[in-house]
């Protein structure tokens, strides 16, 4: 079995190099085991009481399951203790199942048919079909929950309290045309509260000319520059969802994010490092940023003409990314690994140890610039991305994402980096012809506000119990008009 190899597919891609280096990217070389810690081999009796009687409510869903052997492991997924039972028939594999250890909720459920179906049933089989199982796996608890149909034929269980959708509280089943349900996926949230006394009133939600008043601290004025224009916006520096009691952020991902950049002073070093060819890339890659390639060499997409360009190492774990001969940026699979799997830096820390790499290779006119810090996620565990753009009239000008930098949390070192600090446009909008923030504000609530139950999290851990959030569109506002941007406004 061959593996297939990555570098023909980004070599179509790479010559905009910050798409390759963009903290999506850095998922590629992160350790996966951070996220997913896989055990032994475990007997159908060694499951929680909980998962056993889910199990049983496949098996009884499901009756040829009862034909199939069982592989059984716990593992950590998502910071849930999860069982992962794969059904194999006659070798072969059969069915999947995740439920959660400790609830007993199942997760995800995979049944393959082995023939292909690309028809999908009417609403009436689809619907009568998915009910019954909904009703087998939850028994009464199926009247909690609302359905539709997805355009792309699921039917989807979606959980309402007080006329509010519940946000991660849903089934969705996939029936196919002969009425068999063939997949199950669970929200992250479902089944969390039962007890409608959870969940507050909405009557005790703030109104719209209060929340109003709750805007302004969550949007900063700042420089975006597209294709062919820089424009003067106002941009939503939060997560979208309000508490609509207290008017606070509610940060609805277990990775802590900002979107507010905030200014710092850098002492530029003006290095500027060249690769003519691999040699050159490997001696520089080891001596300039510490990397070993353990005795391999380098190889080259370059072609004659191409302005950018990267080497990869035979392993594809190790790339280095040129333009005009300019090293730009490189992306590391040996500096991503972590030791245990968690960050244990602070954000300070990691903070010094971009900002010690970064100024290195910026140009002596370079020194002031704006930051944020995106601590750690599922994916990446052990890894911060520090992303700088320069300070421009003394406001962020932000240019497609800016420079990225990540940092491993545990060990301090860069696990990779992109350098995009040198487009600066030739014209800026006005910043004193800019509507006041308070109009950008009202602008903002102009659009359908919703109120929703979430889930939040505080300090990296879900809350127990729902808040009760105002959701809000979070595109950007024309800072010198006080409106949203049209499409039109977008594509020029």
């Amino acid at each position: 079995m061959t593996t297939q190899r990555r570098y023909p597919v980004l070599a179509g891609i790479v010559l905009t190099a910050a798409l390759l280096l963009s903290p999506a990217m850095g998922t590629v070389m992160a350790n996966q085991a951070g996220n997913q810690q896989a055990a032994a081999n475990l007997q159908e009796n060694q499951l929680s009481e909980k998962a056993k009687r889910t199990e049983q409510k496949l098996q009884m869903l499901f009756p040829a399951l009862d034909d199939t052997s069982r592989q059984i492991t716990l593992e950590t997924k998502d910071h849930l203790p999860v069982y992962e039972i794969r059904y194999e028939k006659n070798n072969e594999f059969f069915a999947s199942a995740n439920i959660h250890a400790e609830t007993g909720n199942l997760l995800t459920f995979y049944w393959d048919s082995k023939v292909p179906d690309f028809k999908n049933p009417d609403d009436k089989l689809a619907y009568k079909s998915a009910d019954t199982f909904m009703e087998g796996l939850i028994g009464e608890m199926r009247s909690l929950y609302k359905v539709t149909r997805a355009p792309v034929g699921d039917v989807i269980y979606s959980r309402y309290v007080n006329g509010i959708e519940v946000v991660g509280d849903e089934f969705r089943l996939s029936v196919n045309s002969a009425g068999q349900v063939t997949g199950v996926s669970a929200g992250e949230n479902t089944l969390t509260n039962i007890d409608p006394a959870d969940f507050l009133p909405p009557a005790q939600a703030m109104k719209k000319d209060q929340l109003s008043r709750c805007i302004p601290p969550l949007l900063q004025l700042m420089y975006k520059t597209g294709e062919n224009q820089t424009d003067l916006v106002y941009s939503a520096v939060f997560s979208g969802y309000v508490d609509a009691v207290t008017g606070a952020e509610l940060i609805t991902n277990r990775q802590y994010r900002t979107w507010r950049w905030k200014p710092i002073s850098l002492t530029p070093g003006g290095k500027v490092v060249k690769v003519k060819n691999e040699q050159e890339a490997k001696q520089i890659y080891e001596s300039e940023f510490g990397i070993s390639l353990k005795g391999s060499t380098f190889n080259s997409n370059i072609g004659k003409g191409q302005m950018e360009s990267f080497y990869f190492s035979p392993d594809e774990k190790e790339f280095l990314f040129m333009k005009d001969d300019v090293v730009i940026g490189f992306q590391s699979y040996a500096n991503g690994q972590p030791q245990k799997g968690k960050a244990t830096l602070s954000e300070k820390q990691v903070l010094e140890k971009a900002v010690q790499f970064l100024q290195t290779y910026l140009k002596r006119e370079e020194k002031e610039f704006y930051y944020r810090v995106n601590h750690p996620g599922t994916q990446n565990p052990h890894e911060y991305v520090v992303t700088f753009v320069p300070s421009v009239e003394g406001l962020p000008l932000d240019y497609r994402g800016g420079s990225g930098i990540g940092v491993n949390g545990e060990t301090g070192k860069i696990t990779w980096y992109n350098q995009r600090l040198d487009q600066k446009p030739a014209k800026l909008p006005d910043k004193r012809k800019a509507v006041s923030i308070d109009t950008a504000a009202k602008a903002l609530l102009a659009k359908p506000t919703e109120l929703r139950y979430i889930y939040p999290f505080v300090n990296g851990e879900r809350l127990a119990k729902p808040v009760l959030a105002y959701y809000i569109d979070v595109n950007d506002i024309n800072a010198l008009t006080g409106n949203f941007f049209s499409m039109k406004d977008m594509e020029k």
